[in-house]
């Protein structure tokens, strides 16, 4: 997210908590032309994420356990993705909203708060994933939506339906190495990262470039690699946009693939997701309670996670 973006963002935040102050529920949530004990009784909801300004590919992950417990749970549900993200859904047998479905067809749309101006007419229960967190962020929207609805226990995904045992392959990878994923941009807050912070990255990965037996793979999109002015003093393979969201979900199950050193993004929450370690500097955020607060709850998923290590001494 660029400073434009994340100022747009701030703005709309402040004018949602004026505008929408009698929708709000206690602790992050606002309830748009529904009330509250009429929540029992939906059945059919749309969760709608088909907004990349604000809709950043980490936090469809953030709501992945949610929709698969709504599922789970005997609800009627269909996802309107990022364009990059669909394959994803598509894979874990998650139905994907029809090109001619209407807003209008569900008793309920799920989404961002940032996303209030285009659902403002519709039956929507609107998050601020940023907001009151008390938990880390997938714990917190199952609890949070536990309360209004009839949900059974989070059961975790299975993630091996997006393995691919000829990744490696196609990837032009050779299985006699093993392999760190490595990734200094970050699109979310970007404006954020400085160079001492990337310097702390280089740093950790350069300790697992100079092991023999062991290939750094820089991955990210294709701005990604058309903006990198670094001069790296090691050795890598270059899949900048050569990946896809699924290839990153193979890559991350590979026994040949260890950790992914980067920012507190995406990569990282797959990585997450499928029980691989990360090594991480968080980017930070403009305010010390928020900076605080992301920290514990945005960096790890589940309460129980322990797969993100950050690396000491990273500046807020």
């Amino acid at each position: 997210m660029k400073l434009r973006s994340y100022i747009k963002k701030f703005v709309g935040r402040v004018t949602t908590a004026t505008l929408l102050r009698r929708s709000f529920i206690y602790p992050n949530m606002y309830l748009l032309n529904l009330k509250k004990p009429n929540l029992p009784k939906v059945q059919k909801i749309l969760f709608y994420f088909n907004a990349p300004e604000f809709m950043h590919l980490g936090d469809h992950l953030f709501f992945l356990p949610l929709i698969k417990t709504f599922i789970d749970s005997g609800y009627q549900i269909e996802v309107d993705p990022a364009v990059i993200m669909r394959g994803l859904f598509e894979k874990l047998g998650i139905p994907i909203a029809g090109e001619n479905t209407k807003l209008t067809d569900y008793d309920l749309i799920v989404s961002r708060v940032e996303l209030f101006d285009k659902l403002i007419n519709h039956k929507s229960l609107l998050v601020d994933v940023a907001r009151n967190l008390s938990m880390p962020i997938c714990d917190q929207l199952i609890s949070q939506f536990s309360q209004y609805f009839a949900l059974k226990r989070y059961v975790a995904y299975d993630f091996t339906v997006l393995k691919s045992y000829d990744i490696l392959q196609k990837m032009h990878l050779s299985p006699k190495y093993k392999y760190i994923l490595f990734n200094f941009y970050c699109d979310s807050s970007s404006f954020l990262i400085t160079k001492d912070k990337v310097n702390r990255l280089v740093e950790k990965v350069k300790s697992y470039a100079n092991l023999p037996g062991y290939k750094v793979v820089l991955v990210g999109s294709p701005t990604d690699k058309d903006g990198d002015n670094y001069i790296y003093d090691f050795n890598y393979i270059d899949l900048r946009g050569q990946t896809t969201v699924l290839d990153i979900f193979a890559l991350a199950q590979s026994d040949n693939v260890l950790h992914y050193i980067g920012f507190d993004a995406f990569v990282m929450h797959v990585f997450s997701l499928v029980s691989k370690t990360s090594f991480v500097v968080f980017r930070g955020r403009i305010g010390a309670r928020q900076h605080k607060m992301l920290e514990q709850f945005h960096v790890h998923l589940f309460k129980d996670d322990s797969y993100v290590k950050l690396i000491p001494g990273a500046p807020a």
